[in-house]
């Protein structure tokens, strides 16, 4: 009889969870360099050593807490194959996909934004955060150049932009930065996202 581990995968699921709930509680309110493994580890009713084993430390923790934020939870299923997602692809005309766009960047960015406005506010002081800023944004340029190859073999982009140019733009576009500084006017997130679908197809459209 094969042996079933299901149980004891559901307790190591919830057990990171746990975690990943305690970690990301951690740093919204005591920030980056604030938070500890010991603490972290407390809140969660784990050893330090399970932290260790599972993330590696703090750094490998911040990534995961960004990483399972970012999709909206720890199921193992890609970005791109979230509805959301699904939406832009099986656009067919190019502003609505483009539009579409700007609306999955919205539901990241509410996932995100919170996170990231507390933990990269030290990133000049800290290598540690320094490093997990260029990762993310790596990250997000390698996403940008995605959506920028499906327009163009879709045949929607500008007839002057290449791939590279136009994922450059995109990612720019939807940067942290502006939509920050939209917010902090008083921008809600419904207006910001249509500013961004605009955008987004006056920059990058035929």
């Amino acid at each position: 009889m094969a042996y079933d581990n299901s149980s004891r995968a559901a307790a190591a699921r919830a057990t990171r969870l746990r975690v990943l709930d305690a970690a990301r509680t951690s740093f919204l309110d005591s920030g980056f360099s604030g938070t500890t493994i010991r603490g972290v580890a407390e809140a969660a009713g784990v050893s330090q050593e399970t932290i260790y084993k599972a993330f590696g430390g703090k750094a490998g923790l911040l990534k995961a807490v960004y990483d399972t934020a970012l999709v909206g939870d720890d199921e193992a299923v890609p970005l791109a194959q979230r509805p959301e997602a699904i939406a832009v692809v099986e656009a067919t005309d190019p502003a609505e996909s483009l539009t579409a766009y700007a609306r999955l960047a919205g539901i990241i960015a509410a996932r995100i934004d919170p996170l990231l406005r507390v933990v990269l506010g030290s990133r000049d002081a800290d290598p540690t955060l320094s490093e997990f800023a260029r990762t993310i944004d790596g990250e997000r340029r390698v996403g940008s150049g995605f959506w920028a190859e499906r327009w163009h073999s879709a045949g929607w982009l500008r007839e002057d932009l290449d791939v590279d140019r136009a994922a450059d733009i995109l990612w720019v576009l939807n940067a942290n930065e502006p939509r920050w500084l939209l917010q902090d006017r008083g921008w809600t997130s419904e207006e910001i996202t249509a500013w961004l679908g605009q955008i987004f197809c006056a920059a990058l459209l035929r």
